[in-house]
Parts: structure tokens; sequence; C-alpha cells
């Protein structure tokens, strides 16, 4: 997907994040090689959950693609609904999750249980019971003292309310609301309280040729239809914003769907996409208060090789076919942005650089963190550094901080 970032309440930089479009960190490092580009935000979506491709999934992703960056990682509570996520029906797999990222020191965007605000998951259409499960599951994080220098609760939206009456499913009748019928569930119903919420996310997409026609909008049409007024109420919540996922497709016609005439949109239309695409990016430079946006780089279509329900051909960058869109170099633009200014803006981070690493610290011990760092690298060779190291090491510090510190110090210099 693709990122942009910001201070929380001034513009100081935006980034454009990509999701890998199989899920894997071969695909992003493919994807960087070939453009000779770097992404500084990754996303990957874990649904449903299996415990030990997850975890092994996070060690491979760390192995290949390095710390030096932010992850997005959804994980899906398989088919539980909110109140059997409440009364405790994921904890282990919420817990070994977390306890993944603690071992691993990353800096995490977790998104769960996203767009419960339509019919189509289990979680959704319940805002007391979905309230009540997502402070169970920031407690579980905080179990095993993770905090915000390592992850941040994505509360994540659809861009339209639509949820069921009846038990939530693919299946299910939905009710299309609009901020007239106040009897409808608005995401604002969901909301678990500022506590408990980082940032607040939206998704939505330029739709695709399906049986019938489904109108393509422009974001500016699709955030600011007047009968919702999505993103007036996103910004009310006073909340670093991301756009969660977004995507657009090449295909384009005023009859319904057929096949041949879909494939040869896909194949002979970029053009179409890559004015969407510019769109986009539009919208994001006429908004610099987005601190990011994650490209939902999927192509489910398999390049339109077979007839599919729906033309889901949302890619950017494919390599099984070796298209890359003009568009996606116009987003490009803004990736000479630090990435240092979104950690310490989110995540409360400071950067130190020790032989060559990109060291992350909390601000809040990044005093501790400087002096003992300082007192190490006063010594002019390695023999030194190993030394008073060595006479650190002895020392009871009184500060959590100043452990940690020299921890991390001596891991790279007592080596």
């Amino acid at each position: 997907m693709l990122v942009f970032g910001m201070s929380i309440n001034h513009v100081e930089s935006y980034y454009f994040w990509l999701k890998s479009s199989d899920n894997t960190p071969e695909n992003i490092k493919a994807i960087e090689e070939k453009l000779s580009v770097k992404l500084p935000i990754v996303s990957f979506i874990f649904d449903p959950w299996d415990e030990s491709n997850v975890l092994n999934s996070i060690d491979n992703i760390v192995d290949i693609l390095g710390t030096d960056r932010i992850y997005h990682f959804t994980v899906s509570p398989d088919m539980f609904s909110a109140q059997e996520v409440a009364q405790w029906s994921f904890d282990a797999q919420y817990l070994s999750f977390f306890e993944k990222i603690k071992e691993k020191d990353l800096r995490v965007i977790f998104r769960t249980m996203h767009e419960m605000n339509g019919w189509w998951y289990p979680w959704a259409s319940n805002p007391e019971q979905f309230k009540e499960a997502w402070i169970h599951v920031w407690n579980l994080s905080r179990v095993v003292w993770l905090g915000q220098e390592n992850i941040l609760f994505d509360f994540s939206v659809n861009h339209r309310d639509m949820p069921t009456k009846w038990k939530p499913s693919q299946s299910a009748p939905l009710i299309k609301c609009s901020l007239w019928k106040k009897w409808c569930y608005h995401f604002e119903d969901y909301y678990p309280g500022d506590e408990y919420v980082d940032v607040v996310w939206f998704t939505f997409y330029n739709r695709w040729k399906a049986v019938d026609n489904r109108q393509r909008l422009s974001p500016i049409q699709i955030l600011y239809d007047k009968n919702r007024k999505t993103y007036e109420r996103i910004k009310s919540f006073n909340k670093p914003i991301v756009i969660d996922e977004v995507a657009t497709t090449s295909v384009r016609y005023d009859w319904a769907y057929q096949y041949n005439k879909s494939r040869n949109e896909y194949l002979n239309e970029s053009d179409r996409k890559d004015y969407r695409l510019h769109q986009l990016w539009e919208f994001f430079v006429e908004h610099p208060e987005i601190v990011a946006t994650i490209y939902f780089n999927c192509d489910y279509t398999h390049w339109l090789q077979y007839v599919v329900q729906w033309e889901a051909d949302w890619s950017v960058v494919n390599l099984d076919d070796d298209k890359v869109y003009n568009g996606f170099r116009d987003l490009e633009l803004f990736w000479e942005k630090d990435l240092n200014n979104i950690l310490s803006s989110l995540f409360h981070l400071k950067s130190f650089t020790l032989e060559w690493e990109n060291i992350y610290i909390p601000q809040k011990c990044s005093k501790d963190f400087a002096s003992i760092l300082s007192a190490v690298k006063g010594k002019s060779d390695t023999e030194d550094k190993k030394a008073i190291i060595e006479k650190l090491q002895k020392v009871k510090f009184k500060s959590e901080c100043a452990s940690k510190s020299l921890k991390i110090i001596s891991e790279i210099y007592g080596k």
C-alpha cells in the first residue's frame, strides 16, 4: 500500500505506502529493487488467522525487510463476533501477535475488526459489543507492555455506513445509511474513546465493473457526498487521519459486464487508470492533513486471465505481467520525505545512528540514551568501547530507560 507522513497537527511530510500484492515480503523486495525505491511503510493482512503461519510470516518479513520502516498489520479475529472477542475467544492469538511485535521491537500500525460499520464481517453492526471488544483487545496489548512507541491502534471504518439488522455476513441485507437516517448506526457509534484509538483510518475504492455498471467517482465525490459527509466526520475525531485502503481499476464501459470487453479495457486503457491515480494524487495534495494512504496493490483477477465476478484489477505495480502504471510515479514524488517525521510524531520516537544502523528510541528515553551513547562513543576504538560498556553494565541504573539504552548500545558496540 502507500503512505504519507505528517506531525499530528502540522504537516511535515507525506508518504505513499504499498500493500504486498501477494502478502509476502519477497514481493515488496522485488518491487523496491525493480523500481529503485524504498517503501517507508508496507502492509500485510492476516485473514484468516493461522498462528504458526502468522508468527513465522512476521519473522520472515523482518528478516527480509528489516526494522527500519513502519509495518501496517491487519489481524482479523477469524469469524468471531465482537461479543465473542470481548469474551476472550481470540485472546491467545492476539497475545501471541503482540508478544511477537514486542520481541521484534517493531513499529506497527495495528488494524483489527475493521469496517465494522458494514454488514459483511461478523464483528460488525453492533456498536456496544464492538466497543467492548475493542477495549478488551487494547488492554491485551498492554498486558505484554506494548505502548505507543511500538503499536498504534487503527480505528478503521468503511467510508459508507452500511450495517445490517440481521446477523452480519457476506449475504446479509444491508441498510444504506445517510445522515438523515438517525436510527441507522453510523461509524461514530462504534468509536471506543480517545484513550483507545491512536489513528483514524477509512477505506474507499473507485468501484469495479460487475454484473451491473457501478459508477466511478473521484475521491472528492466519494468523500464529500452531501448525504454522508464522510471526510468532515472523519476530521471531527481530531486524530491523525490515514486512508486504510484505496485503489482504482482501468475498466469502464456503459453496458452490462462482458469478460472480453473487460479484458480489452484492462489491456488497453492504462491512461484511464493513470488519470484516476492522478486524481488521487490531487486529493492528497489538497488535503495535507492526511498522514498516510495505503494503496491496495492487488489484482485478484490475475490480470484478467479468466472470467471473474468483478474486476478487482487494482494493482499499480504488477510484477506478474510487468505492468507499472505512470500514476505510480505521481505518488512516488513524495517518497523523498524523512521517515523520522512520522516516527517522531506518531510513535513518539527519536532517531540515533549507531554503526550505520538507525535506532529509534522512545522520546521519554532519549536523554538517557544520548548520555550513555556519548560516554561509549567517546572512546576511539572498539576495544575501549567494549571496556566502558562492561563497566557500565556493572552499574545498577535506577532508570528503566538507562538500562534499556545500555542493552541496545551493548548489542551493537559490544559484539
